[in-house]
């Protein structure tokens, strides 16, 4: 199935990278709305477009990239950034400061143009971009973010959407492992972040995850987890 046309702001310091990934992208049916070298430049762009996906380069100048990252997260939670660094490696080593800045995913120029594609085609279902190594370590932390009594708001079919959050998967996925339309996935997601006071799904998966891992997920929960 052809992904939906994605509207999206490409943020690097690298012309010539800029001007084939633009390329790719348009090629692949999304319209590239926006293009910056700059955080400052970044800044500008995004009063005029309203991007469902923002590619940033992890060196971009004009300041912390991981701090800009966080500040999009809280103030346009709605937004999926796509952190973009030189080689594999790289990616594989900032995987969980990415994830807990707030980045979607985080991948290397190194790829082939498909994977930009197939990556933008699971960041519109809402799927996070990380191993799941990454989140198990992000789980881990000696803090607990908010009470167990939050978790314990949720319905046995809302806590068991979370679990699958978690696990990363988007609202087309848990759409079909539910045997649910899109629209009530969608629905449901949107009370367990109300529930859970949280702004985005990578927080609730999170709070999900450092809850299983101190052993004080909801009754409930830990018999859907383990069944």
């Amino acid at each position: 199935m052809a992904s939906r046309r994605a509207r999206i702001v490409l943020a690097d310091q690298q012309h010539l990278f800029r001007q084939s990934l633009v390329q790719h992208l348009r090629s692949g049916g999304h319209a590239v709305v926006g293009e910056a070298d700059s955080l400052d430049g970044l800044d500008r762009c995004l009063i005029d477009t309203e991007p469902e996906i923002i590619m940033l380069d992890r060196y971009l100048p004009g300041g912390d990239v991981f701090e800009y990252i966080h500040m999009l997260n809280t103030l346009q939670p709605q937004t999926a950034v796509l952190l973009l660094v030189a080689y594999e490696h790289e990616a594989s080593g900032l995987q969980g400061q990415a994830f807990l800045a707030g980045a979607s995913g985080c991948m290397s120029k190194e790829l082939p143009a498909i994977a930009y594609l197939n990556a933008i085609r699971r960041l519109q279902d809402g799927q996070l971009l990380f191993p799941a190594e990454v989140l198990r370590r992000a789980a881990r932390p000696p803090s607990i973010s908010g009470p167990v009594a939050s978790l314990s708001e949720l319905t046995s079919r809302e806590l068991e959407i979370l679990q699958l959050i978690a696990e990363g998967l988007g609202n087309r996925e848990i759409a079909a492992r539910l045997d649910i339309t899109y629209n009530t996935a969608m629905k449901h997601v949107s009370n367990i972040l109300a529930k859970l006071k949280v702004s985005n799904r990578m927080e609730a998966g999170l709070l999900f995850l450092r809850h299983a891992s101190d052993g004080t997920l909801p009754d409930v929960a830990r018999q859907q987890r383990f069944r």
